[in-house]
């Protein structure tokens, strides 16, 4: 992170706001300017840095802040989108170099569903608002590089998708490790670690499509046979390849494809805070 002194403070109104070189943070947007280029643009892309600790978050700006906001770059941390309609849900993990627009909006179903925003791990937020737009205008091809950010959730929900059509709980969850662990995993001998320490039985659960029972029963099966072990941190590592498309067995069976709220959230009306424990996981994954 660029220190103040480095960039000169930043005023918004009477306050000093903590400033970010957003190039020298993301190297894939580096990637997109010719070297020519690439000096200028890096002292003119600075934004206004903001740190979120973990727990639910909102984010709204009125009328006129939106206009010419490009929205929020995660820099580090994970944060989690979770929207619901009736007792019918679903989650979404975003993670760095992602590019976020989390202030109110219109929706299709305005009365019945609801958009809550969660960090999951502390996280950096660089804030493209109009100032940055205006001192990056002379670089198009950042602005194609940020949008490009919205197709990559658009595929990263589409896949999600589409691991609901396997038929086997156990297939839908390694699917759906191996994919975060791409975006947010380091290498191991054995395999693959995903630092996401948040993501429950219950968080799967919503994920791939299947009431925690399944999902409880399937991690346990998953770890009998070692293709997946749990820290006591509570992140995961995946062990071996990833799963081979061509071995899952697939179907259309709609009960499948559909996870109950209340199945998670039950829990919380009998007076658990959290809606999951230690407890719910299998015998062979608490001792990890």
């Amino acid at each position: 992170m660029t220190s103040l002194e480095n960039l000169g403070p930043a005023r918004r109104g009477s306050s000093v706001v903590e400033m970010v070189r957003v190039l020298d943070e993301d190297s894939r947007l580096r990637a997109s300017l010719s070297q020519d280029s690439l000096e200028l643009a890096t002292a003119q892309a600075l934004a206004p840095l903001m740190t979120v600790k973990p727990g639910r978050w909102s984010y709204e700006l009125d009328q006129s802040e939106q206009r010419g906001h490009l929205g929020l770059l995660v820099l580090e941390g994970l944060l989690a989108r979770h929207m619901s309609l009736g007792d019918l849900g679903s989650v979404e993990f975003i993670g760095p170099c992602a590019l976020i627009r989390p202030w109110g909006r219109r929706r299709p179903f305005p009365h019945a569903t609801e958009v809550r925003w969660e960090v999951l791990a502390e996280a950096r937020l660089a804030v493209l608002d109009s100032d940055f737009a205006l001192r990056v205008d002379a670089w198009p091809e950042l602005v194609g590089a940020l949008l490009e950010r919205a197709t990559e959730r658009a595929d990263s929900l589409l896949l999600h998708s589409a691991l609901r059509q396997t038929v086997r709980v156990e297939d839908r969850l390694l699917l759906a490790l191996w994919h975060f662990a791409g975006q947010w995993g380091e290498p191991t001998p054995e395999g693959r670690k995903l630092n996401v320490p948040k993501l429950t039985g219950a968080v799967l659960a919503t994920i791939v499509g299947a009431r925690r029972q399944s999902v409880s029963k399937a991690l346990g099966q998953l770890a009998d046979r070692q293709a997946i072990r749990r820290f006591p941190d509570g992140c995961w590592e995946l062990i071996g390849p990833p799963p081979q498309a061509a071995r899952l067995e697939t179907g259309k069976r709609a009960s499948d494809h559909v996870q109950l709220l209340h199945d998670n959230i039950a829990p919380q009306r009998r007076g658990s805070p959290s809606g999951h424990s230690h407890h719910d996981l299998p015998a062979s994954l608490q001792r990890r």
